[in-house]
């Protein structure tokens, strides 16, 4: 049964987020002491062509592949610009395409696979509350399709649900970007920048939850 959306943010996001930040540090330094990174930018360069990289970019993380691989992934292959161009141009795509099948003959196949897995529904509608699009667009623990099929199925609009999406989506991605290519160029310029990036963005989901908080608090919308 479909039921009303309650937002909950868990603070295990800040003790999962240092757990990234001290893996993909780790793995830096590793990939320096035996140059896995060498071996890895060949293999990226001479075994996987940009077109058959873009075209699993484009439709596995629609299918429910993690997206935060493919973000690392295409730092390494194309490099910080090109990564965060492509980026934005194949999850504008996974929005839009996502919204689609959702709203298309799929929609009762995708809500019994979701309930399947024991997924809630959220039922925001047109009237939809911006602070609560927002909040369930940046709640940690939910996959990123997951995330972008609920809010389609919750009935948000398409215009904002492709402009909170893909504003949160791809601003929480760009830190993983510039890190994956740092970590194949052994840059540690750029992996400090990355890094400084992930906090910041940890920093402005914490001050957006302290503000949904507040409002909700003001409102009287308490549990």
């Amino acid at each position: 049964m479909e039921r009303q959306f309650s937002p909950k943010i868990s603070g295990r996001s800040a003790v999962i987020g240092s757990l990234l930040v001290i893996i993909l540090i780790a793995s830096a330094y590793l990939f320096y002491r035996i140059d896995a990174s060498g071996m890895l930018k060949s293999y990226l360069e001479s075994h996987i062509h940009p077109a058959v990289f873009i075209a699993l970019m484009a439709i596995l993380p629609v299918l429910g592949a993690p997206i935060v691989v493919f973000l690392v992934l295409v730092g390494m292959k194309f490099g910080v610009v090109a990564g965060i161009l492509l980026s934005a141009v194949l999850m504008f795509f996974h929005l839009a395409a996502t919204y689609y099948l959702v709203h298309s003959f799929l929609r009762d196949w995708i809500t019994r696979l979701l309930r399947r897995f024991n997924v809630s529904i959220p039922i925001m509608g047109v009237d939809y509350g911006t602070w609560h699009a927002v909040i369930f667009a940046i709640v940690p623990g939910v996959p990123y399709a997951v995330k972008n099929n609920l809010m389609a199925l919750a009935g948000v609009p398409f215009v904002p649900y492709m402009t909170i999406n893909w504003t949160i989506h791809y601003g929480m991605g760009i830190p993983y970007i510039v890190l994956g290519s740092a970590a194949i160029e052994m840059d540690l310029i750029l992996l400090g920048i990355g890094v400084v990036l992930l906090l910041i963005g940890w920093f402005l989901l914490h001050c957006v939850r302290k503000k949904f908080l507040s409002k909700r608090a003001g409102s009287g919308d308490v549990e």
